[in-house]
């Protein structure tokens, strides 16, 4: 989880006098060498007790942040069901079912929302006697009360938890390559496969990670649709492929607009420009689709439209894992060790002085 303290700002990338101080421009960039670790477990699952269980250790309540993670994460952190549930959007009401109807209603969560919901949920938990769980879906999926307990009913949750540019990348251009393969593999007669195409760019899928591309390869994919588009016009085309790959383009659109820490002008127009190509592939719209559809405008509008979503980018927290482990093999003792907690501390010690 990254957390990012809500009174920084973007430098203007103008140097900075020494007579003016350390800190003169509150400089904050989203990159992993900006980063501090304030807490740090290893071996321990990503659930709501033990997320509970590390705030209230580090004392995060005495400051004003926001925060950047994953899906999973926001999910987690809100007390609200995974994303296979009826409600998953951390965001909004809207049921997964309704995803992808042009008449939905955006009816955002609020932390107040979720917690009276949480709170009938587990009241009616109780007087659960059957051996199967309780399903939430009465309760718009919400399970337990939000993990920010000191801020009041009426905070919306796009105002605290921003949507994270990063994940919605990945899913959705890992989606749209593994419908690009499957339609190539629907056409008789045709020999192309979409790995012809992040061949010609040397990126391989890796094996962990569920066998996706990385950030940086969804990026090299992106900016190389061109190249797909030889491929498809040298082995003969039909309307599907095109559509494909007309919406490759507006995402790439909507990543180089929204999506840097730099907003660019006419986002909106392409955002609304991605969906009618995403929808017009009668593809599911999955809970990434809905996000960048339904909230990543309202984000940054809410925002007063100054900064682009990398301004909050969750990319440093994912980059922190590679990037901390090159010292911990300097440190590292196994969990059952005896010096395995003052090992951790002196590696986190000498880790983050590095990072200003």
């Amino acid at each position: 989880m990254n957390v990012i303290k809500e009174d920084t700002v973007v430098s203007d990338s103008k140097r900075m006098k020494y007579s003016e101080g350390a800190f003169a421009k509150n400089f904050v960039d989203g990159g992993v060498k900006k980063l501090l670790l304030i807490g740090i477990v290893e071996q321990v699952k990503e659930t709501y007790h033990n997320l509970e269980c590390v705030l209230n250790l580090i004392g995060l309540d005495r400051i004003d942040f926001v925060c950047a993670f994953d899906l999973k994460l926001a999910n987690a952190f809100l007390g609200i069901g995974t994303h296979s549930s009826t409600f998953p959007c951390p965001w909004c009401e809207v049921p997964k079912s309704s995803f992808s109807d042009p008449e939905r209603v955006i009816e955002m969560r609020t932390l107040g929302s979720i917690r009276d919901n949480a709170t009938m949920y587990q009241a009616a938990l109780v007087n659960h006697n059957r051996k199967t769980k309780l399903s939430a879906a009465d309760f718009k999926s919400c399970q337990n009360v939000p993990l920010l307990k000191n801020l009041p009913n009426d905070t919306v949750v796009l105002d605290v938890i921003p949507v994270m540019e990063l994940h919605l990348v990945l899913g959705i251009v890992n989606r749209l390559y593994d419908h690009l393969d499957a339609t190539f593999r629907g056409i008789e007669g045709c020999d192309l496969r979409a790995i012809d195409w992040s061949d010609k760019l040397c990126i391989k899928r890796p094996p962990q990670h569920g066998g996706e591309f990385n950030g940086e390869q969804c990026k090299k994919l992106l900016q190389s649709v061109h190249i797909l588009e030889r491929l498809i016009e040298s082995d003969g085309t039909c309307e599907s492929i095109n559509k494909i790959v007309q919406t490759f383009k507006m995402f790439e659109d909507v990543r180089q607009k929204c999506f840097s820490m730099k907003l660019l002008p006419e986002y909106d127009q392409s955002i609304r420009a991605f969906e009618s190509t995403y929808k017009d592939l009668n593809i599911p719209v999955t809970s990434k689709a809905h996000a960048i559809f339904d909230h990543v405008e309202a984000f940054i509008d809410r925002q007063g439209r100054e900064k682009g979503l990398g301004y909050f980018s969750e990319q440093a927290s994912e980059s922190v894992h590679a990037d901390f482990s090159l010292m911990w093999r300097r440190y590292k003792r196994e969990i059952e060790h005896s010096e395995y907690g003052t090992k951790l501390l002196a590696c986190v010690v000498a880790y983050s002085p590095r990072h200003r």
